[in-house]
């Protein structure tokens, strides 16, 4: 897994290059294998990525990463295991490609399909696109929830990160307080987008953000699965063959990974 964090100032204080580092390094545990900075001065904007190589371990599959003429960046802790089919038909859409990393197909994936392309990925991701041309931030959590992701709107900063021990190592006109109210039904919260720390926000599974300069925050749901059920055959026999494929082709994709 990587760690991710971002920052984005709406009254106009620059990003400190050493306070975006010493954020980002709360997370270092995630991601032993690099780290890596970006910081957008005309926006006021940070992001900070500690990594752990999987499909591309060179430099090539650093983050944050940049695409389509450094108008979009992207800080990015998953796996897409379908990056491989996606990469062909982003290719053959007339796409080229510099790394052997996932990372980058969701770049061009995002240029392409704009935030459907969300529905085009198999994989379990947090991650944070940085659209500077339209100066928007799109965060995107996986279906189910599987990587973890937090948000934090105050004093005129948004802060994005994931773990929730990151907040604590904000200075202190920015660090939340505990919110002791929800430690007493914590066994209780199940789904809640709640955390322990007052203000501070899980982005749930199958859930989006999105965020500009304005400070104009959305959030919505972007995967229903009663909204994308497949046909289940009508046999008992059919439907634990069915069932066999699906378990193994999961088991199978994955294995890119391993």
């Amino acid at each position: 897994m990587c760690g991710i964090f971002g920052i984005l100032n709406f009254d106009n204080k620059k990003i400190n290059i050493n306070e975006l580092k010493y954020y980002t390094r709360s997370l270092n545990h995630r991601g032993p294998d690099g780290e890596g900075f970006y910081i957008d001065n005309e926006n006021n904007l940070g992001l900070g990525h500690t990594r752990t190589s999987i499909f591309d371990i060179s430099d090539l599959g650093k983050q944050p990463m940049s695409y389509n003429n450094e108008n979009f960046w992207i800080t990015y802790n998953g796996e897409i295991y379908n990056f491989i089919e996606l990469k062909k038909e982003l290719i053959s859409l007339g796409y080229n490609f510099k790394s052997e990393t996932d990372t980058e197909v969701i770049l061009a994936a995002y240029t392409e399909w704009g935030e459907d392309c969300q529905f085009k990925f198999n994989g379990d991701w947090a991650f944070a696109i940085w659209n500077k041309k339209k100066k928007k931030l799109f965060l995107s959590c996986d279906r189910f929830g599987s990587k973890s992701l937090y948000y934090y709107l105050k004093n005129n900063s948004f802060i994005f990160a994931s773990e929730l021990k990151t907040f604590m190592y904000l200075k202190s006109e920015l660090k939340p307080d505990i919110d002791y109210g929800f430690l007493l039904w914590l066994n209780k919260a199940t789904g809640s987008s709640n955390t322990f720390l007052k203000n501070v926000i899980s982005l749930n599974g199958g859930h989006q953000l999105n965020i500009d300069l304005n400070k104009k925050l959305k959030v919505y749901k972007w995967w229903r699965t009663i909204d994308n059920l497949v046909d289940i055959p009508k046999e008992y026999e059919e439907q634990k063959l069915h069932f066999r494929d699906l378990f193994f082709n999961a088991c199978k994709i994955r294995l890119r990974s391993d």
